[in-house]
């Protein structure tokens, strides 16, 4: 036995041993294993992608903190958390995970801590709460009782001036079975996600001192609502726009206005600006000027691309910047001595800029591989900066911006960047009946064959005053379109008339004039496409979203070359929105009336007053809770549809705003495309 028992052990050292070695075998055997090839894009694919963005920077700009959006599948929402990144290459960190999601991080002016938006605990609303970059938890700051819109740290730290709703009056709370009414005064009376506008939903400054806690209000309540606040270097003077674009005296307009943070101070407006899109007040180092943005056109403001300029606070001379480029401009940023980082869509393109605003020269930064959706201030314009970018084939993350070169920060996106063979996307140009050219992108199908045709969807961008670039971020027309070039479609992304990206006059020529020229483009993209010699002239398809909606129900109208469509958040009859959905501005400065301007508002219903001409098989979407295009527009050509025997369905999301968030929705919505695509473009 002894000798057994000796014999066994070295047997069983002998195995472990090779044991060992079998497994360092097989490790390294598996290592020199290919990867699995990537495979064409699916819905599991795009639900798995994160979204980033809400960027904002350390004030030495060598940190960036920002939003990490993931799909929660148990709670059917999409959770947002805060995490850190070093410019320096340092790992991305997690900051704050919170349940109920997060919002509007910013750095203190000492940069040893970051604030951030939340409702946590008992909180009843979301309130401000401080997290010490040294360690510890985070601490609760404001004890509010309007909701929070915007909020803006004092030079000195010591006060923050909040944007807040008008609190809603003392008594009983909401009974949800016997609830208050609702008091409208505004002529503005909707917005998408609030629903009806009340005397208490406008957005006013207050002043809160972070040591006593106390809260002063600083404008007076009323109904034009107050936006873009920012301190003055000193911290002496407040800097805001009021919304005045209703006003018949100076209509479409914001007043930039100035005012002392202290009780009872008097309001002195400096100059009354045409409204521009994602505005934002840049004070000069001296106090003495503000750089912001311009729109150029008042009554068609819609359509106006926002261009830089600065006023002198002194006089109230608004001087546009020079030599900046003659497309819209997004995302300004200060880059500290006079220098102001700007986002120009150009012609498919999302450029990142550097302006100088004493002699107006303008820079051109990346290298054009990546479109750049946000960005951060930095204290130097030669210094690298955060900025949230992404391009073909490249879902979002934050990058580096090194002059010419991206430098990639974060990896949120890169499991499913490398899984999926995203399908190659191509420029092209054409010519519409009336001689005006417009660009656009075509996505061919996955493993598309030279000389085959397949079944060919042009899906459609919103706005209009929007464009289709080089981008792929997680929720965009651009992974509708990737999808459907994953499933054998060829996919056409056209920027018609009325788009970004190629200056004032191409945008502004569709106002008041909806469904004409823009249509007219699209015509000329499904004849290239036909003549190219890959789309099948049988199997053309139509889809989009809002106004891309809007064109589709246009297209369907007017072209039975069109064999299946998807109009989500459209609309075919002008008059069934007026006074229902949130343009009334838009309405009334742009259009007109309906009594006073009867023909054009007959003109632009022409889907549903002619719907007896559309043959095309056609699925409305839209949410239940929309404000900005309100489901009525589906609802009303469903309808028609049904009477006249054309195939049709409509899907209503319950309590859906205009842009669908409940992930089940989500994926809903991609099946549901794919679905009715198949149905009638791939019998």
């Amino acid at each position: 036995m002894q000798g057994q028992s000796g014999r066994t052990r070295s047997t069983v050292t002998a195995m472990r041993v090779g044991a060992m070695l079998a497994t360092l075998a097989a490790g390294t055997a598996l290592q020199a294993q290919p990867a699995p090839a990537p495979h064409p894009l699916t819905i599991d694919d795009i639900m798995a992608l994160k979204t980033v963005g809400g960027l904002t920077c350390s004030p030495d700009g060598k940190q960036a903190a920002y939003l990490v959006g993931t799909v929660d599948a148990k709670a059917d929402k999409r959770h947002q958390a805060l995490w850190l990144a070093d410019l320096a290459g340092d790992a991305p960190r997690v900051l704050v995970d919170n349940p109920d999601g997060v919002a509007d991080a910013q750095f203190t002016p000492d940069g040893k801590a970051i604030s951030f938006v939340a409702k946590r605990g008992k909180d009843e609303q979301a309130q401000i709460w401080v997290l010490d970059r040294r360690g510890g938890e985070a601490q609760k700051l404001t004890d509010v009782k309007g909701e929070i819109l915007g909020y803006k740290w004092s030079p000195d730290a010591r006060r923050l001036l909040l944007t807040l709703s008008d609190a809603k009056p003392e008594g009983p709370k909401d009974d949800p079975e016997r609830p208050r009414p609702l008091v409208i005064d505004g002529t503005q009376i909707k917005e998408d996600r609030q629903g009806f506008v009340t005397a208490e939903d406008h957005g006013h400054l207050y002043v809160f001192d972070v040591a006593t806690k106390a809260l002063t209000q600083i404008t007076p309540s009323g109904i034009a609502d107050e936006t873009a606040a920012e301190w003055s270097p000193d911290g002496k003077t407040i800097a805001y726009l009021a919304d005045h674009r209703l006003d018949p005296a100076a209509p479409a307009t914001d007043w930039l206005t100035l005012v002392a943070p202290e009780a009872k101070a008097s309001p002195r407006v400096v100059a009354k600006l045409a409204y521009a899109f994602g505005q934002k007040l840049i004070w000069s180092a001296d106090g003495s000027r503000i750089a912001h943005l311009y729109g150029d056109v008042v009554k068609v403001n819609e359509y106006t691309q926002p261009h830089l300029a600065q006023t002198v606070l002194a006089t109230g001379v608004t001087t546009p910047v020079a030599g900046a480029l003659p497309y819209s401009v997004a995302f300004p940023v200060s880059l500290g001595a006079g220098k102001v980082g700007l986002v120009a869509a150009d012609d498919r393109h999302e450029v990142p800029l550097v302006a100088d605003l004493a002699s107006g020269a303008v820079q051109r930064l990346g290298d054009g591989s990546l479109a750049v959706a946000d960005q951060c201030d930095a204290p130097d314009a030669k210094a690298p900066r955060a900025v949230i970018a992404s391009g073909d084939g490249k879902p979002s993350e934050v990058y580096a911006l090194e002059g010419n070169r991206f430098r990639v920060l974060t990896s949120h996106n890169r499991e499913v960047a490398a899984r999926v063979a995203w399908a190659p996307v191509e420029d092209f140009a054409v010519k519409a009946s009336d001689g005006s050219e417009a660009h656009g992108l075509l996505v061919r199908p996955l493993g598309a064959k030279p000389g085959t045709r397949y079944p060919t969807v042009m899906w459609i961008h919103g706005g209009p005053t929007a464009q289709d670039a080089h981008e792929l971020e997680a929720i965009s027309d651009n992974m509708f379109r990737q999808l459907l070039a994953a499933n054998g479609y060829a996919a056409l992304a056209l920027n018609y008339r009325g788009s970004s990206g190629r200056g004032d006059d191409y945008a502004r020529t569709i106002a008041a004039d909806w469904g004409n020229k823009e249509v007219k483009d699209l015509h000329a993209a499904y004849d290239w496409a036909v003549a190219q010699g890959f789309a099948d002239p049988a199997r053309l398809g139509s889809g989009g979203w809002s106004y891309g909606g809007i064109l589709t129900d246009f297209l369907i109208v007017r072209d039975n070359r069109v064999k299946a469509a998807i109009s989500g958040a459209g609309e075919g009859n002008i008059f069934a929105l007026f006074g229902v959905d949130q343009y009334i501005k838009q309405y009334s400065q742009e259009i007109g009336t309906p009594w006073g301007a009867f023909d054009r508002y007959v003109q632009m219903s022409e889907p549903l007053l002619h719907a007896d001409r559309i043959k095309t098989p056609t699925l409305f979407l839209g949410g239940t809770a929309d404000d900005n295009v309100p489901l009525i527009g589906g609802q009303q050509l469903y309808q028609a549809l049904k009477l006249t025997g054309v195939p049709t369905r409509l899907v209503a999301y319950p309590d859906e705003f205009h842009g669908i968030r409940r992930p089940s929705f989500q994926r809903d919505r991609y099946e549901r495309v794919l679905d009715w695509y198949g149905r009638y473009l791939k019998p």
